[in-house]
């Protein structure tokens, strides 16, 4: 009689299924391997990685805001019919972004050298023509830099699903929603998304696509201006995409391809998050944080530092010298231009101490101070509702397959007597239909149906619990004020530069940054040393008409270095870096074809305008080597052979 008993509880069990308790995974795909080493450095007044986050929304943005996340909810369709459900759960959302981020900071900060790493924080507002944006909060992608990393921790945007399969960050559990990016000058293939969570990839090629047009077009127009794109949350809930670049295994990550990175909901270690304190240290640490900054040094490491960062380079030092500007995308070797040069890059490093120094105190505001304390609170609290759910899911599941148990035992027994009484449930055609059946017996006969009523009502009251603990967090005012009470210090605290120039070091006293730049700039204009050759707009040719060329000019046509840029005959923009003779493309060159099917770059000697030699050709999915003879692609090149570049000057012919 044993082994028949088992084999009822065994389809008691299946029969019913298990109550959902809000399970995460304990390993996350980010986790793994030795520690990277970094191995790479970028040019003078670069960073290595900016940190993008959501910091708060602003009020007339709220409603936007909500009804965008819930009509894009990732993992499901739609939210709560519960406006403000929705509304806490998107604040609850941007609030933890903001603590959890600073754990990406430590991490990437102690990894990487000093002053490498900034913090920008974005306020989620309305763009002037209505729709929803975002915009940083302070001037750290003002600075040229290898990689951007964004990060949210993402919550499906309805309580009544919380507790089931979907993405949540909710006491012990936390979904991260994460992109690494870099210029998509520099990784043409992808749209500059070198890593991204599988579900916002698409939207974040798209908008790095838009930003790379806007940029191209205001060089037509005769200006270099390096604009931020949004958080790729915001674009990923409000944009439409453009055509999805190759993807890889996240482990397997090659040139051409984004590696995508799937959605895990992972758990904490609960004892941590159950004492969370001031000096708990972080507890996202070695469950996501290790491993994820480890991807993003290996990164750092397979990037171009020079691709990646020029175009913004040459954007931050046309706000000291707009002559000197166009010159540095592709350089010279001219002692004048060096001189300058030098003297420049200075300047941007001292804005990238400074940036610095604000970050470390955006951190220290957030993590020590009224914010930090608050988003422990409310972790403390839904890990006690979760652990509460997870406690009485466990005795629902038992006490109604034991139910079960007992309805099976007593219909075998019923059905083996000539007696009879109950409905016979073994014809049931789903639970639903079972658990009714079960009830109506058990009205009749009375034993255990109250215990199982006061545990489905107490299983109710605590998702009840944690669905209010959102409403009473309804953080929309409370994210902002406490958020901009911790980045006041911050933003407006008397900071002391020491800026290391060619010949001499000088110390300059600033509150705000935009007083550091009006220093800066006065520095620069005292000492600046006077150009030879300075960069202009005038006429490029390119294959199918005239273009403009920003960089050394002579008689009215590009003859030198600097960037051109043209239609082709399709009507895609295409960007030139390197050198012009007589108005055209002549020499080391980089060409970049903007496509909304995909863009393409080819890197290589250009003759007459067209390419000529061995290319580099690198385009969604893979990067090869090309023979090109007037514009024509020969076919494929010869192992080992090498490819002229605009960003070596020993490449240089002529």
């Amino acid at each position: 009689m044993r082994k028949p008993l088992i084999l009822l509880l065994g389809t008691a069990l299946i029969m019913t299924g298990c109550a959902s308790t809000a399970q995460g995974t304990r390993t996350s795909a980010m986790t793994g391997g030795p520690e990277v080493t970094l191995r790479q450095s970028a040019p003078v007044g670069t960073t290595l990685a900016v940190i993008r986050f959501p910091a708060f929304v602003e009020e007339d943005a709220e409603a936007d805001f909500a009804e965008a996340y819930a009509g894009a909810a990732i993992g499901g369709r739609g939210g709560s019919s519960d406006a403000v459900e929705t509304q806490a759960l998107a604040n609850s959302m941007v609030l933890k972004s903001n603590y959890f981020a600073m754990s990406l900071y430590r991490e990437l900060a102690a990894r990487l050298p000093e002053h490498s790493v900034l913090l920008s924080p974005h306020r989620i507002t309305l763009a002037s023509d209505g729709s929803l944006t975002s915009v940083p909060m302070t001037q750290a992608e003002s600075l040229p830099s290898v990689v951007a990393v964004d990060f949210t921790t993402y919550s499906y945007p309805d309580p009544e699903a919380m507790m089931g399969d979907k993405p949540l960050s909710f006491g012990d559990l936390i979904t991260p929603l994460v992109t690494v990016r870099t210029d998509p000058r520099a990784a043409v293939g992808t749209e500059g998304i070198l890593l991204a969570s599988s579900p916002i990839i698409d939207s974040a090629a798209g908008q790095n696509y838009a930003q790379a047009i806007t940029d191209a077009t205001a060089l037509q127009a005769g200006r270099i201006e390096a604009g931020v794109p949004e958080l790729d949350l915001i674009s990923h809930i409000s944009a439409a995409p453009v055509q999805s670049p190759e993807r890889s295994r996240l482990t397997q990550p090659r040139a051409g391809t984004v590696s995508a990175y799937p959605i895990e909901k992972i758990r904490l270690d609960g004892a941590s998050v159950s004492n969370l304190d001031k000096d708990s240290g972080d507890i996202l640490e070695y469950a996501f944080t290790d491993g994820f900054v480890n991807r993003v040094v290996d990164i750092i490491n397979r990037a171009d530092p020079v691709k990646a960062s020029m175009f913004r380079r040459a954007d931050a030092i046309s706000d000291y010298d707009e002559s000197l500007a166009a010159l540095t995308l592709v350089g010279d070797d001219a002692p004048d231009y060096l001189a300058r040069l030098r003297y420049a890059e200075r300047l941007l490093e001292a804005e990238q101490k400074y940036l610095s120094v604000q970050s470390l105190r955006l951190y220290d505001g957030v993590i020590n101070g009224e914010m930090g304390a608050q988003v422990r609170d409310i972790l403390r609290e839904e890990y006690r509702v979760l652990e509460e759910r997870r406690k009485l899911a466990r005795q629902q599941n038992t006490a109604v397959a034991l139910g079960v148990l007992s309805a099976v035992v007593a219909g075998v027994a019923i059905a083996n007597s000539s007696g009879g009484g109950d409905e016979d449930c073994s014809n049931a055609q789903s639970r639903r239909e079972y658990q009714a059946c079960l009830d109506r017996n058990a009205r009749d006969r009375g034993p255990n149906i109250g215990e199982q009523i006061a545990i489905n009502a107490a299983i109710q009251g605590a998702i009840f619990s944690a669905t209010e603990a959102m409403r009473r967090n309804r953080l929309s005012d409370a994210v902002g004020s406490n958020y901009l009470q911790a980045m006041i210090p911050a933003l407006n605290m008397q900071t002391e530069i020491q800026v290391d120039l060619i010949d001499s070091n000088e110390t300059i006293t600033a509150i705000r940054f935009e007083d550091l730049k009006a220093k800066l700039g006065e520095l620069y204009a005292e000492n600046q040393r006077s150009l030879d050759t300075v960069a202009t707009r005038c006429a490029y040719s390119g294959p199918t008409g005239t273009g403009t060329w920003l960089g050394a000019c002579e008689d009215g046509l590009a003859n030198g270095s600097g960037v051109g840029v043209f239609r082709n005959n399709r009507g895609d923009l295409v960007e030139h870096y390197g050198y012009a003779r007589d108005g055209r493309s002549d020499g080391p060159g980089y060409r970049i074809v903007r496509a909304p099917q995909g863009s393409y770059a080819l890197e290589g000697n250009f003759a007459q305008g067209a390419a000529n030699g061995v290319m580099r050709v690198e385009r969604s999915g893979s990067v090869a080597l090309r023979r090109y003879r007037q514009g024509q692609d020969m076919g494929e090149a010869p192992a080992g052979s090498v490819v002229a570049s605009p960003f070596r000057l020993g490449d240089r012919s002529g």
